[in-house]
């Protein structure tokens, strides 16, 4: 090989060395850069010429030319990004079912002084105190006021539960508009990573920047993607297209805006060209909100939670009415309903108390006398009975703090498993400092090395040009 071929196999060496030196500064300026991936540069070495101009040279040992720099690549690892999207998917959907169930458990504050366990230990104590001291008017009184502190807590823990229903379904109506930006952010990063590609420029960023999009798309919704050749990726709602390339097919959030209304309305998500066409939903948060606001009886949290509270308040309406109606009131007349319910409205919502004094209360037996209190006394009982009020609310809250004991152990076990998956993609992907300074100091001494060899091949056209034929100099 001629003096000037080596210049330019020690000028390719200079210049991989410093494409080397640039990509390692590149990663290690990223090194805090979520979603960054390393790189590095991909080098292979320049075959010997074999043919020069229209004549083949001899069959002599011949040198190759150096080295080229074929591209940088992107260290990522396909199946870990996968990995991280699916456990992504699970723990979004995971959290969001517990984060209801805490809300509903505190919404329900049992067992405590404030809770409707307690209202009912009161109510029926002020029964048990009539029926010990029958026609007293202060005890009357405070049947009736304690029948009110009753229904107030019922209405009022219903209402709560129907705000926490309403506060999960604005969130889940601003995941779906979520959904459309980041869908639109993918597209875009699509059409720039064409771009680029076709051009020869390098899209590692850009890739990204469109794995970190996606990732978060998967936490939403459960999305999964498919690679294309060209380099873009699709994004599939239960196999359905959210993302084609540079084209957003929308999603928007429809059904029923308050809990009652569930029932025959369920909340779901529908693609916005087709109304009434469900978008299919394999995890993610929204998947978990919409779980949580589905009607009573199908995994509702807030709907079954509201359930409890009007089937406490039928309990206690129609049993105590049933046992008033028995008895005789202080001036001999039937009793009335102590309990009514406001039409139009939930049990919880719409329960009254129809007695207003103590001489509306019947608490002596039919023919016993006005100051018999066996009536009171049977109200009283149904405290402890087996299918009374307390034992229809206690099943309630029990069911309760089993479903939310286990959604939140579901939740725990979903994010270990997305935490598992992040630090086995990071161990893979992500910049080491220690290994990048070695990275550097091996470009480093490659760039030195090709720039000796200039120095050495200069020294060499030195001597060959400017004192060949000097003899004796």
């Amino acid at each position: 090989m001629s003096s000037f071929a080596i210049l330019n196999t020690a000028f390719r060496g200079l210049s991989a060395a410093r494409a080397g030196i640039d990509v390692t500064g590149q990663n290690v300026a990223n090194v805090n850069t979520e979603g960054y991936t390393r790189q590095r540069v991909q080098q292979s070495a320049t075959p010997p010429l074999t043919q020069m101009g229209l004549g083949r040279l001899a069959h002599s040992a011949r040198v190759g030319q150096g080295v080229e720099v074929d591209g940088i690549a992107r260290l990522g690892d396909l199946f870990l990004e996968a990995r991280v999207r699916q456990t992504a998917s699970g723990e979004g959907y995971a959290s969001v079912r517990a984060a209801a169930f805490r809300a509903v458990e505190d919404v329900h504050g049992e067992p405590s002084d404030a809770g409707v366990a307690a209202a009912l230990q009161d109510f029926w104590g002020a029964w048990q105190d009539v029926a010990n001291s029958p026609g007293e008017s202060a005890q009357g009184w405070v049947v009736v006021e304690r029948a009110g502190a009753l229904v107030d807590r019922i209405a009022d823990g219903r209402a709560r539960v129907e705000s926490a229903w309403q506060q999960s379904r604005t969130g889940a109506g601003s995941l779906a508009a979520e959904v459309n930006t980041l869908a639109a952010k993918v597209a875009a990063l699509n059409s720039a990573i064409l771009d680029g590609s076709g051009q020869g420029g390098a899209v590692n960023e850009l890739v990204d920047q469109r794995t970190l999009v996606t990732a978060e798309l998967a936490r939403l919704t459960g999305a999964t993607t498919s690679g294309n050749p060209d380099g873009t990726v699709d994004v599939l709602l239960g196999g359905d297209l959210l993302v084609d390339g540079n084209r957003v097919t929308e999603v928007r959030l429809a059904g029923a805006t308050s809990l009652d209304g569930a029932a025959g309305a369920p909340v779901h998500l529908e693609w916005a060209h087709r109304p009434g066409s469900t978008v299919t939903l394999e995890g993610g948060e929204l998947a978990g909100h919409l779980s949580a606001l589905a009607p009573a009886g199908s995994g509702g949290v807030f709907a079954d939670a509201a359930a409890g509270y009007d089937a406490l308040a039928t309990a206690i309406a129609t049993q105590v009415n049933a046992l008033h109606a028995t008895g005789r009131t202080p001036s001999g007349e039937a009793g009335g309903d102590v309990f009514t319910f406001e039409p139009g409205r939930s049990p919880a919502a719409g329960l009254r108390v129809a007695v207003d004094s103590p001489g509306q209360l019947a608490v002596a037996a039919d023919g016993a006398g006005a100051l018999d209190g066996s009536v009171a006394d049977r109200i009283a009982g149904l405290g402890l009975a087996s299918d009374g009020p307390d034992t229809v609310w206690s099943a309630h809250v029990t069911q309760l703090a089993v479903r939310s004991s286990a959604a939140g152990h579901d939740a725990q076990i979903a994010t270990a498993a997305a935490g598992a998956a992040t630090n086995d993609l990071l161990s893979h992907s992500a910049v080491s400092l220690d290994e990048e300074t070695v990275n550097l100091m091996q470009y480093q001494h490659a760039y030195q090395g090709a720039a000796r060899v200039l120095t050495a091949v200069d020294e060499m056209l030195d001597q060959l040009i400017n004192r060949t034929g000097r003899v004796g100099l």
